[in-house]
């Protein structure tokens, strides 16, 4: 895998394009969620302003983003505020979204590039409301995630969610495909209403009912293999460790996959530079290996919210520069998709009823098999 190198160029892809954007006076917007809400797309973000601290603008939504949907809204209206920002990139797109680009286009700011990643509304709205809609293929993760299962011989397939999750679309479409797949293979699906993460107890109280759920389904289910996964990355911290310490326990991968969700704090290894996939897998593996677990864990081999920053940004600068047919350019993502992920399966969202939405992308990655980086 050539996925540093590859890396490497699109850096200096973005770092050329950065010198247009001041030779042009234009800057890119980007609002994250914070460290403890999503950590990548915040790094992500972080990078890009690191890369070009004149040509990129960053913020934060509020971690309580639900109750405070106002707040993120105002976000917006601020970059928008600025007539030299000429385009958004949102990740994770959360509640608020599509009224805040609303809001932007009712200030007159037809110039202004939108773009959604990982949109957590009604997928016809935040079509609508944006130029262009980057997410994770979750109704293809349906199978890719029950077919690593199959693989490992599981025999129970635990789904922690909770309603706020259940009530969007993808992830309703990945959920009603796993339990398809899983009945198709034999395998027995479980659903358990975990707390939300956004309710009262907070994170917390989120982790620690993983935390003793685990052992507890485990017990349940003695003598047979047990898959778990949950639909909130926060949860991601508690789920590992959890997993780990069950002889009998399978994690298929994270809700967000990345060699990055959680695996160096649960494993108790180095960090790794961001962006060295390669490494970080290879440091995960060994650690697996330790712990009698490498035929256990999987994940994606790139992190998927940190790619959609780096594809978003990269997409805004192409289309600022005039590199683009109009708004929606399908070719000219699908170049710098196939840069920053190699290997990627491209697609459009199809909603329940068959509605397909030619502004709105999902990415897949195939799953990692952690024996292809034991350390020989």
């Amino acid at each position: 895998m050539k996925k540093w190198m590859s890396l490497l160029l699109t850096l200096v892809m973005v770092l050329a394009l950065a010198s247009s954007a001041l030779a042009e006076g234009y800057k890119i917007a980007i609002l994250t969620g914070t460290v403890s809400q999503g950590e990548e797309e915040f790094r992500a973000a972080e990078n890009a302003k690191l890369a070009d601290p004149d040509g990129i603008v960053t913020d934060t939504y509020p971690d309580a983003f639900v109750a405070e949907q106002e707040t993120t809204i105002s976000k917006m209206q601020a970059f928008a505020s600025d007539p030299d920002v000429k385009a958004i990139v949102m990740c994770q797109a959360v509640p608020g979204a599509v009224a805040g680009f609303t809001k932007v286009r009712e200030m007159g700011r037809d110039d202004i590039l939108l773009i959604a990643a990982v949109p957590q509304e009604v997928p016809s709205l935040v079509s609508a409301a944006s130029d262009v809609v980057l997410y994770a293929d979750e109704a293809a993760q349906g199978d890719s995630i029950m077919e690593t299962c199959a693989n490992w011989g599981v025999e129970v397939f635990i789904h922690y969610s909770f309603p706020r999750h259940m009530a969007m679309e993808a992830i309703i479409l990945r959920h009603e495909r796993l339990k398809a797949n899983a009945e198709a293979l034999g395998i027995e699906f479980v659903d358990v209403t975990a707390l939300d993460p956004l309710a009262e107890g907070g994170m917390p109280a989120a982790q620690q009912f993983v935390l003793e759920d685990v052992p507890a389904q485990m017990e349940k289910y003695a003598g047979k293999k047990v898959a778990f996964f949950s639909t909130n990355c926060g949860t991601q911290e508690a789920l590992q460790p959890a997993v780990l310490a069950q002889p009998n326990a399978y994690y298929p991968q994270p809700c967000c996959p990345s060699p990055y969700h959680k695996f160096f704090g649960t494993l108790s290894i180095p960090q790794v530079e961001l962006g060295n996939d390669v490494a970080a897998l290879t440091a995960i593996a060994d650690a697996l290996v330790k712990h009698d677990a490498v035929g256990r864990f999987s994940t994606w081999p790139s992190p998927v919210n940190m790619a959609l920053v780096d594809i978003g940004v990269a997409y805004a600068h192409a289309y600022l520069d005039g590199q683009t047919n109009g708004r929606n350019d399908t070719e000219a993502l699908k170049k710098i998709m196939d840069e920053v992920l190699p290997g990627v399966k491209v697609g459009n969202f199809t909603d329940a009823d068959g509605v397909s939405y030619d502004n709105f992308y999902t990415v897949l990655l195939p799953a990692v098999d952690f024996n292809d980086y034991v350390t020989k």
